[in-house]
């Protein structure tokens, strides 16, 4: 796995377990279980003894396999998505606006424009 894929996976929200989980190989085939290395025991020494010995069999444990993971959306949805989050948020912020101190008359654009050619200035404390 490369540098750039796993800065994907951090930003992602991936812990550090979890990518090293997906950066190990899994076998192609679910039935087989991985070997590993044989371990030497040990010969016991013969000691004459009347209590049975007891063979415990070792234990296929299952691996864990990572979820499937689900189809991704192109970038084209993304983007339409992204679009229809931003036209609510602005209509919600249109209709959530008032005019601030409820001004009894509204301001009519022939005045703001006027305002903006030619602006009045008030002096301090007013």
């Amino acid at each position: 796995m490369e540098l750039t894929d796993i800065m994907a996976l951090v930003k992602a929200g991936y812990t550090k377990d979890e990518i090293a989980q997906m950066d190990k190989p899994t076998p192609t085939d679910p039935n087989t279980v991985p070997t590993g290395e044989p371990v030497a025991n040990p010969v016991p020494v013969a000691e004459p003894t009347n209590v049975p010995t007891q063979v415990v069999e070792p234990v296929a444990v299952p691996v864990a396999q990572p979820a499937q993971q689900e189809a991704q959306p192109t970038m084209a949805e993304l983007m339409q998505s992204i679009a229809k989050l931003t036209s609510a948020v602005q209509a919600n912020a249109i209709a959530q606006s008032v005019i601030p101190a409820g001004v009894s008359n509204p301001p009519h654009a022939e005045d703001m424009l006027a305002e903006i050619i030619r602006p009045t200035f008030h002096p301090k404390g007013e």
